[in-house]
């Protein structure tokens, strides 16, 4: 019998707490299956090391371990994280809260392409396990674009083996990409200056303005 579909928000409402294990207790299963997972953090990490005091926005913030992660490790000093899931916005907050770095964050329960920053754009952001999820990816990248001022981390999934199981495990619709189709994807937002990293499951790209 198939599983019945769900939206990507109500996907991720119940499963705040199993994604941040993922993060927080690897297993040796995640270690080897999701290694991506560690490597496109990795890559953000070093990314916003590179910027000097900077602004960060984290789409699609989840849980919020990827923003304490930037938080704790960089110069960064103000992080805001928006994300659909009502849950996971919680989580994040909580997250923070314990990890003593409330102050550098605040969390919005919103969709990035419709929420209205008032004219704030910021130095770095990122949209790691973001993509996987977008139909419309495009208009994310050219958004995603318009908001940073300094740099942009995404990560991509690509077709293969690991995207076919995904398809049958996962309740939500998934996305994947070629790298042809990436690079158009920066060309038609504008980015000249574009770094393609492969990760497991895909790639990481770092745009430079």
């Amino acid at each position: 019998m198939s599983q019945a579909k769900e939206t990507v928000q109500s996907y991720w409402d119940s499963r705040s707490e199993l994604f941040s294990n993922y993060y927080k207790r690897p297993s040796l299963f995640d270690g080897v299956f999701r290694k991506g997972i560690y490597e496109r953090v990795a890559i953000s990490l070093k990314t916003c090391q590179e910027l000097d005091k900077p602004t960060v926005l984290d789409i699609g913030s989840g849980p919020g371990i990827n923003s304490e992660t930037i938080i704790k490790n960089t110069s960064a000093v103000k992080l805001v994280g928006i994300d659909f899931s009502p849950q996971m916005i919680e989580h994040a907050k909580a997250t923070a809260k314990a990890a003593g770095i409330s102050h550098k964050c605040e969390f919005i329960l919103g969709d990035v392409m419709t929420y209205d920053f008032e004219g704030n754009k910021f130095d770095f952001s990122m949209a790691v396990g973001v993509l996987d999820y977008v139909r419309d990816a495009s208009s994310l990248v050219k958004k995603i674009a318009d908001l940073t001022t300094g740099a942009f981390v995404i990560s991509w999934p690509e077709n293969g083996v690991r995207m076919w199981l995904r398809r049958r495990r996962y309740t939500c619709p998934l996305f994947h990409y070629s790298l042809e189709e990436i690079e158009k994807l920066h060309a038609h937002a504008g980015i000249t200056r574009l770094e393609v990293i492969k990760i497991g499951g895909g790639w990481t790209t770092i745009a430079r303005k």
